[in-house]
């Protein structure tokens, strides 16, 4: 599938999902596949012109990798975690790379110039939200192609959405939709237990398990965590999935719950927007599969309202690691 009617045939554009731990970076044909890539460490304790440094470095190791040469680079997309003003191209506050009120799309475009030749004043540079660009990336190319009105919900460390209406990003006057991770569940609950995010994302799962652990002796778990602890000795996505998959009652019972909760919110924004399809995505959702991901359908509908938006489609992501690249990238062409 093109990735844009009029985009040119001979030239390509590059997404970068950039997170605090890793960035990846995938070069995207005009048939819309990923023909070159770059992983690398963000290192973000290293500084901000550490971190830039590395991803212009990475967007020209992956053309390499493409085999593809510079003066074909239409664009590229950045996708950041964090609140972005998309129309100035700035990152608001991200947490994790230590940055505030940063330029980064003006940086970025000054910065990837210097080595693209005399194509490099003309190159477009386009960022957002990381969860924006996947919801993008899923609306365009993936699980919710041909869809207008589409939720794309990440449950990973955190929980985040991005939301499509009308065929368009929402990003809202103040930059900030989607932050469905931040909505209460519990306005009387103890810090750390009332909102979404405290719930239903990994940490959320994981502080559970490990609250619940000692009253459960013959849980999985024990000699999951222990089988690990030559390297981290942490609950991870992968060893959550494990022990479900094991019918361990302690992680059924927390896994569960916390699907529960996920569909109730889920089904809050779809009763108020009247959406016709959500995506999960994540590596919560990645690592649980098909189980979690029913869950979560059958918890959004009971709760939806009305009965006819229980024809809703919860589906998962079929882009996967792939869906913030893919969205950065079509940022720049469409």
């Amino acid at each position: 599938m093109r990735i844009a009617k009029d985009f040119p045939k001979d030239q390509v554009v590059v997404g970068v999902d950039l997170g605090g731990t890793n960035m990846q970076i995938g070069v995207v044909d005009a048939e819309g596949r990923i023909i070159g890539r770059c992983k690398r460490k963000t290192k973000a304790h290293e500084g901000r012109d550490t971190v830039i440094k590395r991803l212009v470095e990475g967007v020209w190791r992956a053309m390499d990798d493409a085999k593809t040469p510079r003066e074909r680079l239409f664009g590229v997309g950045v996708g950041a975690p964090s609140a972005v003003d998309f129309d100035r191209g700035v990152v608001i506050k991200a947490g994790n790379l230590g940055w505030e009120d940063l330029p980064l799309r003006d940086i970025l475009a000054k910065e990837l110039a210097k080595d693209a030749g005399n194509r490099g004043l003309g190159l477009r540079v386009a960022l957002d939200n990381d969860v924006n660009v996947a919801a993008w990336g899923e609306a365009q190319l993936g699980a919710a192609r041909g869809r207008g009105n589409v939720l794309a919900v990440w449950v990973g460390t955190g929980v985040g959405a991005g939301l499509v209406l009308d065929g368009k990003l929402w990003r809202g006057p103040r930059h900030t939709a989607g932050e469905i991770g931040h909505v209460i569940l519990f306005p009387g609950g103890q810090p750390g237990f009332m909102t979404v995010e405290d719930i239903c994302s990994r940490t959320g799962i994981v502080n559970a398990l490990k609250r619940l652990l000692p009253m459960y002796p013959d849980s999985a778990l024990h000699k999951l965590i222990a089988e690990k602890a030559d390297e981290t000795g942490s609950i991870g996505s992968s060893t959550i999935a494990r022990a479900y998959e094991r019918d361990d009652e302690l992680t059924r019972r927390v896994v569960d719950k916390s699907a529960e909760f996920l569909g109730i919110s889920i089904a809050n924004i779809v009763t108020m927007l009247s959406i016709d399809c959500v995506v999960l995505g994540g590596g919560v959702t990645e690592a649980l599969g098909g189980a979690y991901v029913a869950r979560v359908a059958k918890s959004f509908e009971r709760a939806v309202f009305p009965s006819v938006l229980r024809k809703t489609d919860i589906v998962a992501s079929s882009l996967n690691d792939d869906a913030g690249v893919f969205g950065a990238a079509m940022l720049v062409c469409t």
